[in-house]
Formats: C-alpha cells, structure tokens, sequence
C-alpha cells in the first residue's frame, strides 16, 4: 500500500508533492538507467492523472496550479550519480521534467561526499562546481540532504540561489550525521532557503518516540532562525520506519492540530504547511 498515493494526497489536502527518483546504488542497473526508467514509470501515471494534477516545470505553471483545484508534483532526483560525471545528462534531466537534484546520497559520487563518506573531509569536486553553476543557469533546485557537512559549505558558498534539505532534521535534537547542525541551519536560512522535515524514525530520537519528538525540532528549528525556513519533507515511501503515530500521508491535518496545540500561531503553520516552499520555487522556477 505505501505511505502515499493520490486519493490520500487529496484527502491529507496536500497541495503539491516533490516526488523523488531514487536510484538504488546496489542494483546492477546503472543509476541512470535506474533514473531513466523511474522517470518513464513517472509519466505513464502523470498522463493517466492530469485531470487532478499538474507538473511544475516553471513559474508560470506554478502560478497556474496555485488557481486550479488539481494538485501538484515537482520531480525530482535524490543521488548525483545518475549524471555519471557527464553535465549534459544534467540538462537530460531538466527536458524529462526533473527541477531539483539532491546532490549526493550517502556515499561519494563524482559531485561530492556524502554523509557516509565525512571522514575524508571531502567537498564538492570540479565536477560539482560545475553542476551547481549549470543548476543556477537553468532554474534547478539544489538539494543538500545527504551532503557531507564541507560540500554543504561549498554548495552555500557557491550557489546564487536558495537551497533546500528537503528531509533533514536538527543534530542538536538528535545527533544523527544524516541531521544538520545549527550552524548548518543558519546558513540555509542566510540563503533563504528551506529545511524538509524527515519523518523518519531514526533521524528524529530514540526509539518509540512520538509526534511530541518531531515538534522539537520544530520548535528548535523556530526558536533558532524562525518560522521562514521551515516546510515537511517527510521522505513518504522512501522508509519503512516512520516515527510511531505517522501511517502515511494522511497525517497532515493531525499534525496541524498539534501545532495549534503547542500554540503556533496560523500565520506561522502556514509558512510551514507550504508557504516557505512556495517561496523558494517562486525564487528558482
């Protein structure tokens, strides 16, 4: 059944959904190739859907979408090894539809380290450089979940644009290496950027931990930079171990509620539900 599926979508009101083309590293398919037929996969069901969604490949399709009653998909890809050292599968990519690449998974690709590789003290290579520059010049979001800590710095220093860990939570709440450090929440708030949730057992405390964890690193996060750069990334269908009390996408409305409980103001669960990542694909798209 999944975390999430288009009827819930609806049902959770989500509005739109980053839908990430994960390749597995392992697999004895190439990560293009992976990526290739994933995304094939993506637009068979995008064209049997489109009278309930609509994929943002641009401003004005964002602008569009915000005036139907469809919902939207933002495609993405999470692990840069797909561009196997080569830009112009990056500008491949971005004609199948692709607007945002996480950098790095876990491991070393020919962009950077990944959190899995910290001790070598790697950060972006040539290469990355240049993806980031090429991501900038045609409208690409750069994703830094996954990224080993001086890549991050160097994809801060570099990019002309905001930046997103779209499923990242607090290290100071939980220190977990796939967590961002406060420092490293600053900077995507300098860049006016936004940080995903992850919803992810492991990332956010001990063991049987419930919704009350997740709201500490929504409280810290606030505390820290405020209420701007904050959205859920929730990482859906990409775990089999979410925090205890979240099923699926149909969370949402009840952690609005608890939100209201903690006694955040509706402004600011606004900004949080959607509207800081709105911000951000205004700024990029």
């Amino acid at each position: 059944v999944g975390h999430f599926d288009l009827p819930r979508m609806q049902s959770a009101g989500v509005k739109i959904q980053f839908f990430a083309l994960f390749p597995d590293i392992t697999a004895s398919l190439s990560p293009l190739r992976q990526v290739l037929i994933l995304g094939d996969y993506f637009w068979e069901q995008y064209e049997e859907s489109q009278e309930i969604m609509q994929l943002i490949t641009s401003h004005q399709s964002l602008l569009q979408l915000l005036g139907l009653k469809k919902c939207g998909a933002l495609l993405t890809v999470e692990g840069g090894e797909v561009l196997e050292g080569d830009l112009r599968m990056l500008r491949v990519l971005y004609r199948m539809g692709v607007r945002s690449l996480c950098l790095t998974w876990n491991n070393r690709n020919e962009i950077a380290d990944g959190v899995a590789e910290m001790q070598t003290g790697g950060g972006l290579t040539l290469f990355g450089r240049e993806v980031v520059r090429e991501m900038n010049k045609i409208g690409m979001i750069v994703d830094v979940s996954h990224i080993a800590e001086k890549g991050f710095w160097d994809v801060l220093e570099l990019c002309e644009a905001p930046v997103i860990a779209s499923h990242s939570n607090s290290q100071a709440v939980w220190d977990h290496p796939r967590n961002l450090t406060d420092e490293q929440i600053k900077g995507i708030a300098q860049k006016k950027g936004v940080i995903g949730l992850n919803f992810v057992a492991d990332f956010l405390g001990e063991q049987g931990s419930g919704l009350d964890q997740l709201l500490r690193h929504i409280d810290h996060i606030c505390d820290l930079v405020g209420d701007d750069y904050l959205g859920f990334g929730s990482d859906f269908d990409g775990t089999d171990n979410l925090l205890a009390g979240i099923d699926d996408v149909t969370i949402y409305p009840e952690l609005i509620s608890f939100l209201k409980k903690r006694n955040y103001k509706d402004t600011t669960i606004r900004k949080i539900c959607g509207e800081n990542c709105l911000r951000v694909l205004n700024a990029v798209l």
